[in-house]
């Protein structure tokens, strides 16, 4: 549901908002107000609810109580949904997303970045990951913003994700398994998920990431000198992105395995999937292995 019906300015670059886990875009406009009023001078901001109804997340009662709804991304971190199913999660999102957009009259191609909160800054990385991936319809989209971003502390989510950064980042041929994209991630001291967020920076690229620390907890930047130090970094990463040229999608292409570039219905999202089964596979053939084990105990047993 959207929360912002009015027609992006042609003169400004579009931005869009993606809030927490149980928010909605009433609430995270609220929360982002004192960074909503100074990047408002260069960005039109779109806040958007996510596609799933959800109870009310960390921080949200009982201050917005009254609200009428609030929703989340995706679905929670149950270790039994693999990383193929993440991905066809996200696509969906990306489309509820860019739905969303177009009743607001926003082209695809006005959008040069999302800013997330929490559950909403994985979903930030995990979009601008699928424009690098080639497989986005938002063709100027170049970086993407990290507020307190994490996993609720699951080291096995965040595990997760590494992989499939490193999955990412073998396809757009980098070497070091770093996050390829142009982020700033902004992390709170007193936040009990502050190491999820140090790890998510240190998962980036260094030469296209800028981060901060600000002591606050689990919230959205609010202290003047905060607001002012991510405004800059954003600023910074915002002209870093568009110096840094278009994205090769040949590159991409010359990384998959030809099974899945030679034509026919493949498609590079048959890549990113292939490649996330294959990523996953290891600790599948191990979970079967120890479940064999278990049942040759047991009949030993008997």
């Amino acid at each position: 549901m959207l929360r912002t019906a009015q027609k992006a300015k042609a003169r400004k670059p579009v931005m869009v908002m993606l809030h927490g886990s149980g928010a909605s875009g009433d609430i995270f406009g609220i929360q982002t107000h004192m960074l909503a009023k100074e990047l408002s001078r260069t960005y039109d901001l779109v806040y958007l609810d996510g596609p799933t109804p959800s109870v009310p997340g960390p921080g949200v009662l009982p201050l917005f109580a009254d609200m009428p709804g609030y929703y989340r991304w995706i679905s929670s971190g149950s270790a039994q949904l693999s990383q193929a199913y993440r991905i066809s999660e996200l696509f969906e999102v990306a489309r509820h997303i860019q739905e969303q957009l177009d009743e607001q009259y926003i082209r695809a191609d006005q959008v040069v970045a999302f800013l997330g909160f929490s559950q909403g800054a994985l979903m930030a990385l995990a979009l601008l990951g699928l424009r690098h991936a080639g497989q986005s319809a938002w063709t100027n989209l170049r970086f993407c913003v990290s507020i307190a971003g994490g996993a609720s502390g699951s080291e096995t989510a965040l595990d997760g994700i590494e992989n499939m950064i490193g999955v990412l980042a073998a396809m757009v041929e980098r070497g070091d398994g770093k996050y390829p994209g142009y982020t700033v991630h902004a992390m709170g001291t007193q936040d009990a998920w502050h190491k999820d967020g140090r790890r998510l920076a240190k998962m980036c690229a260094e030469e296209c990431t800028r981060s901060m620390n600000y002591r606050e907890g689990h919230v959205v930047p609010r202290k003047r000198a905060d607001v002012a130090r991510l405004v800059q970094q954003i600023a910074e990463i915002d002209a870093a992105s568009a110096a840094g040229g278009p994205i090769s999608e040949a590159a991409l292409e010359q990384t998959l395995p030809p099974m899945l570039t030679g034509g026919g219905e493949t498609s590079i999202m048959d890549g990113l999937v292939f490649l996330a089964s294959q990523g996953i596979m290891q600790q599948q053939q191990q979970q079967q292995q120890q479940q064999q084990q278990q049942q040759q105990q047991q009949q030993q047993q008997q």
